[in-house]
C-alpha cells in the first residue's frame, strides 16, 4: 500500500515570481502571485550618467530591502525562492553591456533568485505578459542555463 505522503508535492518549493524595472535611482518591484507592487527611488544614488548600476552594492541592498517589503505580511520560515524577470528601462541607448547583464544576474542571485530573466524590450510589460515570460523561460538570459 503507497502512502499518500510520496505523492505529496512540495508546493513551498515553488518560486515565487518577480518582475522588476529598472530606472535611474529608482525600481518598480512586482511580486506577480498576488499583484502586490512597490515602486521606490533609493535615497543612496546606485546609477551614474553612464551606468544604470553605477554602484553594485548599493543596487542589491535596495533591491533586497524593496522585495523584502513584498514580502513582510508573509510567514515564512526560509526566505522564499524567487524567479525574476528583470527589465532596463533607462540608460540603454547604445545596449547593454555583458558586464551590465553579468551584475542584473548576479544580483538576482544574491536576493535569492533560482532563475533570473533579462528583458530588453523597449516598453514595460503587462504583469501577465511579464509571468508568462518567466513561466515559459522567456528571456535573453538565465541563471539555470548560464555556465560559469
Amino acid at each position: 500500500m503507497k502512502r499518500s505522503s510520496i505523492n505529496m508535492k512540495f508546493t513551498f518549493l515553488k518560486s515565487v515570481p518577480i518582475y522588476v524595472l529598472l530606472y535611474k535611482n529608482r525600481l518598480k518591484v512586482y511580486r506577480l502571485d498576488n499583484g502586490k507592487s512597490i515602486d521606490r527611488s533609493s535615497s543612496k544614488p546606485f546609477s551614474n550618467n553612464r551606468l544604470l548600476l553605477g554602484d553594485f552594492q548599493r543596487f542589491e541592498v535596495f533591491l533586497k530591502d524593496l522585495i523584502k517589503h513584498l514580502f513582510k505580511e508573509d510567514n515564512y520560515f526560509l526566505s522564499p525562492v524567487l524567479s525574476i524577470l528583470m527589465h532596463q528601462m533607462e540608460i540603454k541607448e547604445d545596449g547593454i553591456t555583458e558586464v551590465e547583464k553579468r551584475a542584473l544576474i548576479d544580483s538576482g542571485k544574491h536576493v535569492n533568485a533560482k532563475e533570473v530573466y533579462l528583458c530588453f524590450e523597449d516598453n514595460e510589460l503587462t504583469l501577465k505578459k511579464a509571468l508568462s515570460k518567466i513561466k515559459n523561460k522567456e528571456g535573453t538570459w538565465s541563471i539555470h542555463n548560464y555556465k560559469e
